[in-house]
């Protein structure tokens, strides 16, 4: 009996302290807008010099993430800065979208809101703003960088895309911004993005067998991008990998390294 009082006893500190990790590396933020107060996260460097100026990174979360308990949002986050925290040499912002929602123009424009203020607290660089999505949250970027074309240094798309995957109602299409149903009333969808974000420079990374969101997605993007004359068009498939890359991305040191060059 003892020996089961002592398991429980380590179980029960490991847990408290994962939670405490959580809670004291990605701090817990609040901000207002008319719809009222919502919470958020942030993730701030350690060894770092508050009085310089710091990359900030806006990370939308997939399907997976969505709640209110203010900790889904993280995803791998704490593990991969944990293995590598020399990479993570900037700060991140983790907004979460509520259950049976998406990004849609009032969810990025909180993450917006939490993206700035972070830019404030932390002593941002607004030169240096990277927005980064994964499956939803893919195309959640895509869709925040059109309406926001200049905000942003660098966009990283996980398993994301711009087109449907299905059809879309009416009560979500109003929710989506002006510019986005510009772009999905013409033609070519990823033609329209391209034009619109071809000055911004890119990483986007697939799954070859991803059954979740299509491949050709991506690939449809990157081939748009250089079509329109881009010049900073990273696009990497990964042979034999399904949906589930988001891991691969960020653990990837080319992606640090090729952020670390970004600036407006």
């Amino acid at each position: 009996m003892k020996r089961i009082f002592a398991l429980i006893s380590v179980f029960l500190t490991f847990a408290c302290s994962d939670n405490g990790l959580r809670e004291n590396e990605f701090s817990v933020r609040e901000a207002s807008t008319n719809g009222g107060a919502f919470r958020y996260r942030v993730f701030n460097p350690k060894e770092r010099d508050p009085s310089a100026k710091i990359p900030v990174m806006l990370y939308l979360h997939g399907s997976g993430g969505r709640g209110h308990n203010n900790i889904d949002q993280l995803g791998g986050f704490p593990e991969w800065i944990e293995a590598n925290p020399d990479r993570f040499q900037f700060a991140i912002v983790f907004p979460q979208c509520p259950e049976n929602t998406f990004w849609t123009e009032p969810q990025i424009e909180k993450a917006l809101l939490a993206l700035d203020q972070t830019v404030n607290e932390v002593n941002g660089d607004p030169d240096r703003l990277y927005l980064a999505g994964y499956s939803m949250g893919g195309f959640g970027a895509w869709q925040t960088a059109i309406a926001h074309p200049e905000k942003f240094a660098a966009l990283v798309s996980v398993a994301g895309g711009v087109e449907a995957l299905g059809a879309v109602l009416h009560g979500d299409r109003s929710l989506l911004s002006t510019r986005v149903k510009a772009a999905e009333s013409t033609a070519d969808v990823y033609r329209a993005y391209a034009e619109e974000l071809k000055t911004l420079p890119v990483w986007i990374v697939h799954g070859d067998k991803d059954d979740s969101v299509p491949v050709e997605q991506s690939r449809k993007l990157s081939e748009a991008l250089k079509a329109t004359g881009a010049k900073d068009v990273n696009y990497f498939e990964l042979a034999d990998a399904g949906h589930a890359i988001v891991g691969r991305t960020f653990q990837d040191k080319e992606l640090f390294e090729w952020l670390k060059r970004k600036s407006k």
